[in-house]
């Protein structure tokens, strides 16, 4: 019996491909761990506070973890088929982004109500929730917002759940006029372009708290345990996508993808099919290289940064526009004697590639540049978001596009 592998390529369709992908994780975190650890990791994943950086592995093994970025993600798909999303990469990025932020600060329960809230805009605005859908499982970012305020209110359990879960719901529905004018604000330049809109949102939430004295505690928990088993599933991963875009009609195009500069929206599967999951491979494996030559970690949070680029590697993201970033975050971190695998530093490396269109734009000098300031702005104002907003580095990325654009056109045009 001959096995055609190129019949059976063709034939996985991006609903497939992450159906088989979420069973995959799924399985793997049943398989390691006891049905009685399962039940009660799921349980602590679902109580506990998410706000950054909470890493579920952490709170609840990774056996849960796993199992929580499966069901997590397998909701998300299954809400994508029921509305019959069209396969794109952004469908995709959005998908990986579930995949990785499942495993620090996302669970199968806190992402609806802001999903919910998007829902009722679109029903405000009188159009099908399918135009929306993309944003509300971006939206997602802001998670954390409705257990973390069900823990600040001394109220009666059943009201500061219902006020808990409104808030989240109001959250959802103005997020999408406020990442509509974000957009423009940067142009395009910020590939997390709703971390960014987010990340205002929660500043906003923040400074009202801290108005009537409540104060959100930050968090830092980061496992460092099971390094082996993630790097085994990682590069699994990655090899399945190699194997997706191996064929020499998908590699001939992958230098087309090096020539765009990834603006948004740049969307390498619509443009260029299966190619895209080939750049998304080598993109996995350019990066968790980087997290390993620095001696890393590999946990919940450096996983959900790691699987953010692969995601974006089918719109927006490739080797040429990233890698400058990296590299200027981490120029910046050594001349400042820290440590790379510093978690700030390693996450920040990791998550600065959102400004990859600046990079493919103005080139790499530009893009280090943006790398180092990437770094500095985190230092000194990521903590706005209180951890509430999960895409901090969009946050971070689109002030400073909002700040570099018009600077660098300005000298490009001859304005200053």
């Amino acid at each position: 019996m001959n096995f055609d592998l190129n019949l059976y390529k063709r034939k996985l369709d991006v609903y497939t491909v992450h159906l088989i992908i979420f069973l995959f994780i799924g399985s793997i975190g049943i398989f390691i761990t006891p049905y009685k650890d399962l039940f009660i990791g799921i349980k602590n994943i679902i109580t506990t506070r998410s706000i950054l950086l909470t890493d579920y592995m952490y709170v609840s093994g990774i056996g849960a973890t796993l199992l929580n970025a499966s069901i997590t993600s397998l909701l998300i798909l299954l809400l994508y088929k029921i509305n019959k999303t069209k396969e794109t990469g952004s469908m995709i990025m959005s998908l990986w982004l579930t995949l990785g932020f499942a495993m620090v600060g996302k669970n199968f329960i806190n992402i609806w109500p802001t999903i919910i809230g998007v829902y009722f805009y679109s029903k405000i605005q009188r159009e099908s929730f399918s135009n929306y859908i993309l944003i509300a499982t971006l939206s997602t970012s802001v998670s954390p917002i409705s257990s973390e305020i069900f823990k600040i209110l001394n109220l009666n359990s059943y009201i500061t759940l219902l006020i808990s879960i409104s808030i989240s719901i109001f959250v959802g529905m103005i997020i999408p006029p406020l990442a509509k004018f974000t957009l423009k604000m940067h142009q395009g330049y910020n590939l997390y372009n709703v971390g960014f809109a987010n990340g205002l949102i929660t500043i906003l939430i923040i400074s009202i708290l801290n108005y009537f004295k409540i104060e959100i505690k930050p968090n830092l928990l980061w496992s460092i345990e099971y390094k082996n088993i993630l790097l085994f599933l990682i590069i699994s991963l990655i090899i399945f996508l190699l194997l997706l875009g191996i064929k020499k009609s998908y590699y001939s195009k992958f230098p087309n993808i090096l020539k765009h500069s990834g603006r948004t929206i740049t969307d390498f599967y619509l443009m260029y099919g299966n190619s895209s999951y080939l750049n998304m491979g080598i993109l996995g494996i350019i990066f968790l290289s980087y997290i390993l030559i620095v001696n890393g970690d590999l946990n919940g949070p450096t996983i959900a940064l790691l699987f953010c680029i692969i995601g974006f590697g089918s719109i927006g993201k490739h080797p040429l526009n990233t890698i400058p970033l990296t590299l200027g975050v981490s120029f910046t971190a050594y001349i400042s004697n820290i440590q790379l695998n510093t978690p700030t530093i390693l996450l920040t490396s990791l998550g600065s590639t959102a400004l990859a269109p600046i990079s493919g734009k103005f080139g790499a000098i530009i893009g280090f540049i943006a790398g180092c300031l990437h770094l500095i702005l985190m230092k000194y104002i990521g903590h706005l978001s209180g951890g509430i907003n999960l895409y901090n580095n969009g946050f971070i990325a689109g002030i400073l596009a909002v700040i570099l654009i018009p600077i660098i056109d300005g000298f490009k045009k001859g304005d200053i």
